[in-house]
């Protein structure tokens, strides 16, 4: 059975289709574009999620929404076990933490630069400390190859 994969563009839905091609799993895309003027997502999502949110899945009857839940969901359904360290082990808990930092601690300070970008000179006061935020949240990830090469 083919995953049907709700896209949107410039959503998180990115990371999903990666993921897919990189499991080698058939999946379709239902295509979703944002508005041009307010960036929002269409109100058909709505059909799909209770919010009008993306990604969304659908998976032999299943919708799974979430990215973070969609990853680990198609991991563990979908022959993604090499892609995830055994429970339990300090590799296990390294995954866990960099799983949620995506979703969590990195993605405020990105979703505030996008959001005040829309605000022109309104915003100024705001990007000293937006940029110290990304800053030195993308200089936390840069060693996570390294990292990753000695735990796993």
């Amino acid at each position: 059975m083919t995953i049907i994969i709700h896209h949107l563009n410039n959503s998180r839905s990115q990371r999903i289709l990666w993921l897919l091609e990189e499991l080698n799993l058939a999946y379709e895309i239902r295509q979703h574009a944002r508005d041009a003027v307010t960036n929002l997502a269409p109100e058909g999502l709505l059909d799909v999620h209770p919010l009008g949110k993306s990604p969304v899945i659908e998976d032999d009857g299943k919708i799974i929404f979430e990215s973070g839940a969609i990853v680990e969901y198609l991991c563990e359904r979908h022959n993604g076990g090499h892609l995830v360290p055994i429970r339990g082990t300090e590799a296990h808990i390294r995954y866990l933490e960099f799983m949620h930092f995506a979703e969590g601690s990195v993605m405020t300070p990105i979703l505030l630069n996008l959001y005040t970008a829309r605000l022109g000179d309104a915003a100024a006061p705001l990007h000293p400390r937006i940029n110290q935020q990304l800053e030195s949240h993308f200089a936390f990830m840069e060693p996570i190859e390294s990292y990753r090469l000695v735990c796993w």
